[in-house]
């Protein structure tokens, strides 16, 4: 399921007192996030995505993401348990005279279609086996 939105930050938004919204998700795994800076944001809107209160974008707790004419890609695996399920979204606009917009998708597949860390290793040394065993 793929989540997506479009945020306008007001000018002069701080960090001590940010913008905030949320995004209500179901229960999967979070593969993917983009984070859309557009032209003229220039360093100046700043954000973070939280789950449960802790940080996932970025993982540091004092950390933001910031940006000006480039969309992000953020691979995750980051599960979510129950549904529907709350991600928190922090940002802030020192520009003291325009406001600024960003777009964020969030990409959350079922766990099912995600595979476990070092499955695909362990998939490739079962086809060098079975490919060592033919040329016997």
């Amino acid at each position: 399921m793929l989540h997506s939105k479009h945020l306008t930050i007001p000018a002069n938004t701080s960090e001590a007192a940010p913008y905030k919204t949320q995004f209500l998700v179901n229960q999967g795994v979070i593969y993917r996030i983009w984070v859309a800076f557009p032209g003229g944001c220039v360093g100046l809107v700043k954000l973070r995505i939280l789950h449960q209160g802790h940080p996932i974008l970025p993982v540091e707790k004092d950390a933001y993401i910031t940006g000006n004419n480039y969309t992000y890609e953020y691979p995750l695996m980051e599960e979510i348990i129950t549904s529907p399920e709350t991600l928190s979204i922090e940002a802030w606009n020192e520009d003291d005279t325009y406001s600024h917009k960003i777009d964020i998708q969030i990409l959350i597949l079922a766990k099912k279609w995600v595979l476990p860390v070092g499955a695909y290793e362990g998939i490739i040394a079962a086809l060098k086996s079975i490919s060592e065993r033919r040329s016997e």
